[in-house]
């Protein structure tokens, strides 16, 4: 009975349709437009705004690689339950930055792009959109939610900036729920106990993700969260959850 909860679970994870309808639902709940900015591949992307605030200032994104449902699951489900305290901060949304990965369970977009080595580029239309709706924004944090399938453990890629770091409070928070990354290296980069915190320059990568775009236009702290795709769906999300917690935790100081 577990496995079938668990599966079904799964196929709903990836229904777009789904998802918006709950975002809709906690916009109208909080009161905040959500807005359409772009359509990809015949896909609405949207974005949820709050209105200037003077508490921490957060962006949050999920869904760039579509074969990644628990970081998309996990901001909808983190955003219903927290309600409260994301009124009382400002908060720029991207619930899924790519509803067709997602609809198919693809990491790629229709066109065999992979969105997040993208943001050098200008000829992307949902990231040159998403750029523009960036403009002249300031973040105390930028948080990517991802997962991997090669991964054993959590494991985040924290961007040296401002101080204090966090990432071992937040690797802690989200260890409740899921192992740390075991592997001493991931993708050729130092990994120590699931952290990866590498000085880079704008010119280090040829191909620039979003967390890099975040790093050096809008924000001191850039956040790429991880879990291992291969554990149970429900784990993955809960670990998503905590971190998310402990990140709204340490912004409000």
């Amino acid at each position: 009975m577990a496995r079938q909860l668990e599966s079904a679970a799964h196929l709903r994870a990836h229904d777009y349709r789904w998802l918006v309808k709950r975002w809709r639902a906690l916009a109208k709940r909080a009161g905040w437009p959500l807005r359409k900015f772009a359509t990809e591949d015949g896909f609405p992307v949207y974005a949820l705004a709050s209105p200037a605030r003077d508490g921490p200032r957060l962006y949050l994104s999920a869904g760039i690689h579509g074969d990644e449902p628990a970081a998309t699951e996990a901001l909808i489900t983190w955003c219903e339950k927290r309600l409260p305290a994301l009124r009382k901060c400002e908060v720029l949304i991207f619930p899924c930055l790519n509803p067709w990965g997602l609809q198919h369970n693809n990491r790629n977009d229709a066109h065999g792009r992979d969105l997040n080595r993208g943001y050098h580029r200008s000829d992307v239309p949902v990231i040159e959109a998403q750029k523009r709706l960036l403009r002249g924004r300031v973040f105390d944090a930028a948080v990517m939610l991802h997962e991997d399938f090669d991964a054993r453990g959590v494991y985040l890629y924290e961007i040296p900036g401002a101080r204090p770091l966090w990432g071992e409070k937040l690797l802690a928070a989200a260890a409740r729920h899921l192992p740390g990354e075991p592997r001493g290296r991931v993708e050729g980069r130092k990994c120590r106990r699931g952290l990866i915190r590498t000085r880079v320059r704008p010119e280090t990568l040829p191909e620039h993700p979003e967390a890099f775009f975040l790093r050096f236009g809008h924000t001191k702290r850039s956040l790429t969260f991880e879990t291992p795709s291969e554990f149970s769906l429900t784990a993955r999300v809960r670990a998503h959850v905590a971190f998310l917690d402990e990140v709204l935790r340490l912004a409000k100081g």
